[in-house]
């Protein structure tokens, strides 16, 4: 991975890692995904977005990277709990080539299963 993110890095002004990976239903992200996260930012990505556990976990600020550790469920039939029936969108706003904010933005899934912007 950090092979590929290195040549990736030579081509592109941002360098996006999409990774499988937590545990299914855990709110907080563990060691592991911390450890790989980092390590992949510290490598030269700018943004990891990782998916699998099927409900939303944190977005940490790492260096000069950004980390959405998972972002829920989008579009999927799990009706049986509060949490898999939400998701981010992540919202990464490149000015000159550079990240300049990230932020998460909450969906709901309808009876339908399909991705409703959640009103703030």
């Amino acid at each position: 991975i950090l092979e590929r993110v290195r040549k990736a890095r030579e081509e592109v002004d941002i360098v996006v890692v999409s990774y499988h990976w937590g545990e299914e239903y855990e709110t907080q992200s563990n060691d592991i995904q911390k450890e790989l996260a980092r390590a992949i930012i510290d490598g030269g990505a700018d943004v990891v977005v990782g998916h699998h556990p099927h409900v939303v976990q944190e977005i940490e600020k790492y260096k000069d990277g950004w980390i959405a550790y998972s972002l829920g469920n989008f579009v999927f039939d799990q009706n049986f709990s509060e949490e898999t029936m939400q998701g981010l969108m992540l919202r990464v706003v490149v000015r000159d080539g550079v990240i300049s904010r990230v932020e998460g933005v909450p969906i709901r899934i309808s009876e339908t299963f399909q991705p409703n912007v959640e009103i703030q």
